[in-house]
């Protein structure tokens, strides 16, 4: 038994190293790119200018700003603005003859004007805009454009209200503002009407930097999506991604993988939140985003409410850039990083690795009886392995080997660490007291740690890094284990005859105080589930918030609730108390929380858009933080042993 369990740990550990060396790669070529971009929203900047006529671009720039988000602009949009008005026929009628000849010869009746319509386009930019877009708006709408010596016209044989969203142009003021200042351009495309047609045409004009969309989806949705891609292939486009929570776009995710995953993670604030925020609420989470989830694109809206706009919203930016470079960010060098993926034979070692943990497992349930029997589990997983690789499912291996470990390590920590130790730290003293709760919780830990490598380097490529596919199966990470777990605990395999075990448990007389740990259970499990994913359930609450915000500024990187001050703590504890006591019912409780906080260690590493080194920070800080919190509570409980021993014989 003691041979078969070195030979799997041998393999776990060299396996496990060479999913660690997968990760330095993508350290070196995806987490450690500094550059980031602040990208200030157009429209806002137009209506900021309006309301503070003192700001400009310029101070923008000095303070911050790298790039100006300019929109693709529809009709209705430039009638608002006064660039383009609808001519009624007594318009057309006062501007006198000349005009009515024109139109005329044109075959267009004046008096006939029911289902169709005429605009007038007075800016000069726009008419070039409109000039450039003329052949497709003849094609699709057989719109035509009519040029007189003081404006030129746009004629629609067959109007509909509907064509108030026809894409037309962008504010040509703004990016010629944009590029005397050498500020780059973020063009904001929509999917409404006529909007690849637009996007094609205004590239050419403007010429950005970055393609950031505008609205529900991206231009091109569903039908076109490879024809955006090829454009922004041809011109160079970076796509700026909008973080799924801020702004879920249909098609944004095949459009990453058609554009080659030239991307960075956009995080945004919508104006109702900037309005109600403090700079320093604003900016932290602006920091978090960026070193948190690998953000390289800030996109900006700015205060518009309140007195004293000018400088308010200039200290805001000239503080979070100063913040930004104070943690090693360069302002204005963003660059996407290029495909990235670990090969299919580190995913294969990784595979072996979580195999042989697996392996490990079963045999913990089976007291080492069928060692033999279990080893041909290494040849059923390499040999599915390799089919789904030659079948082209990698995408699914990878997620059922990151979903493997997830399970299998923080099962493994929890019963070899935990609940097959005979004896408990108040059954020895002084050092050694502390010495059995070190070394057995950090190998916990050490153990959960390995599996969420396993887990990092399983999702290793830009499809998971940039969430284009996802680890699957959150909630069953966080479920299964406590299940593994529990029957462990109760059926405990080696000591017990299964055949005897069964039986009497399900003879079992269950009693109140029995449904009183149930429920309690069955809350502490919906409050759990609840809050896990990347879409909990359960919101978080206002004190929490005010916890995490104190935990980043003095650590840098905060820990995760339940590792630090729930899950650590109580494994600790649990640890501490004697072998009889964990045998008791009253433990379980004690043990399913103290489960929690390993198997939260290993959902640490699930989060592939959090750089690998900011993951392995907040692991360090739950643990050290942990024997904080656990030699208080070991205090309490020998405080309470006391007191209760004490008044027990008094009044006993």
């Amino acid at each position: 038994m003691n041979f078969l369990k070195k030979i799997l740990i041998g393999i776990i550990l060299i396996t496990f190293i060479a999913a660690a060396f997968t990760l330095t790669a993508r350290v070196n070529k995806v987490d450690q790119k500094p550059g980031v971009e602040i990208v200030m929203d157009g429209e806002s900047y137009t209506e900021l200018k309006a309301l503070a006529p003192g700001i400009n671009l310029q101070n923008l720039k000095e303070n911050g700003i790298t790039a100006l988000a300019v929109y693709q602009q529809s009709l209705e949009d430039f009638i608002d603005k006064g660039s383009v008005k609808r001519l009624e026929a007594l318009d057309i009628f006062f501007a006198g003859e000349e005009l009515q000849n024109m139109l005329k010869n044109s075959g267009i009746e004046v008096d006939q004007l029911d289902n169709s319509a005429i605009f007038a386009v007075f800016s000069d930019s726009l008419k070039n805009q409109i000039n450039n877009l003329a052949p497709e708006l003849k094609a699709e709408y057989s719109i035509e454009l009519i040029k007189t010596n003081a404006y030129d016209l746009l004629y629609f044989p067959n109007w509909h209200q509907s064509l108030e969203d026809l894409s037309l142009g962008y504010n040509s003021n703004q990016v010629e503002e944009a590029k005397e200042l050498g500020l780059k351009i973020a063009y904001r495309s929509n999917n409404k009407v006529n909007a690849f047609s637009a996007l094609k045409s205004n590239l050419e004009l403007i010429k950005p930097k970055f393609l950031i969309f505008d609205g529900e989806e991206v231009t091109g949705y569903p039908n076109k999506i490879q024809e955006t891609a090829s454009l922004m292939e041809k011109y160079g486009l970076t796509f700026g991604k909008v973080e799924a929570f801020i702004a879920a776009q249909a098609g944004a995710e095949k459009l990453a993988v058609l554009n080659d995953y030239k991307m960075l993670r956009t995080h945004s604030m919508q104006q109702e939140e900037v309005e109600q925020a403090a700079d320093q609420e604003i900016i932290s989470r602006y920091l978090l985003s960026v070193r948190e989830r690998n953000v390289k694109i800030i996109y900006h809206k700015p205060y518009l409410k309140g007195n004293r706009l000018v400088e308010r919203n200039l200290n805001l930016l000239s503080a979070l850039s100063s913040n930004l470079e104070t943690e090693g960010y360069k302002l204005g060098n963003s660059e996407a990083a290029k495909y990235f993926s670990n090969s299919s034979w580190h995913l294969l070692t990784v595979l072996l690795g979580v195999t042989a943990a697996g392996i490990l497992l079963l045999n913990y349930f089976s007291a080492f009886n069928y060692s033999s029997f279990m080893n041909i589990f290494f040849l059923l997983s390499a040999g599915a392995g390799m089919i789904l690789l030659q079948s082209g499912r990698e995408v699914l291996l990878r997620q059922i080997t990151a979903l493997g470990s997830a399970i299998i390590f923080p099962s493994v920590a929890v019963i070899i660490f935990l609940l097959e130790k005979d004896k408990g730290g108040e059954e020895l003293e002084g050092g050694l007291s502390l010495s059995y709760l070190f070394f057995n919780f950090s190998a916990a830990v050490l153990t959960a740690l390995i599996g969420g490598i396993f887990v990092s380097a399983a999702l290793n490529s830009s499809d998971f890094i940039f969430k284009i596919n996802d680890f699957r199966g959150v909630k069953i990470a966080f479920l299964l284990p406590l299940i593994i777990i529990s029957l462990y605990y109760f059926i405990q395999p080696g000591r017990k005859k299964l055949t005897k075990e069964i039986p009497r448990l399900l003879e079992s007389v269950i009693k109140i105080k029995h449904l009183i740990i149930a429920g309690g259970l069955a809350l502490i499990a919906i409050i759990y589930i609840g809050r896990t994913g990347n879409f909990p359930l359960l919101p978080v609450p206002a004190w929490e918030l005010t916890v995490r915000s104190f935990l980043e500024k003095i650590l840098y990187v905060r820990p995760r609730f339940k590792e630090f001050l729930i899950g650590h703590p109580i494994f600790i504890f649990s640890l501490y108390l004697s072998a009889k006591k964990r045998k008791e019912l009253y433990f379980y409780p004690f043990l399913m929380l103290a489960s929690v906080g390993v198997i939260t260690t290993v959902n640490t590493f699930s989060h592939l858009h959090t750089p690998v080194i900011i993951s392995l920070l907040r692991t360090f800080h739950a643990y050290w933080l942990s024997f904080v919190i656990a030699l208080v509570l070991i205090f309490i409980y020998k405080l309470f042993n006391r007191f209760y021993k004490k008044y027990y014989y008094l009044w006993g």
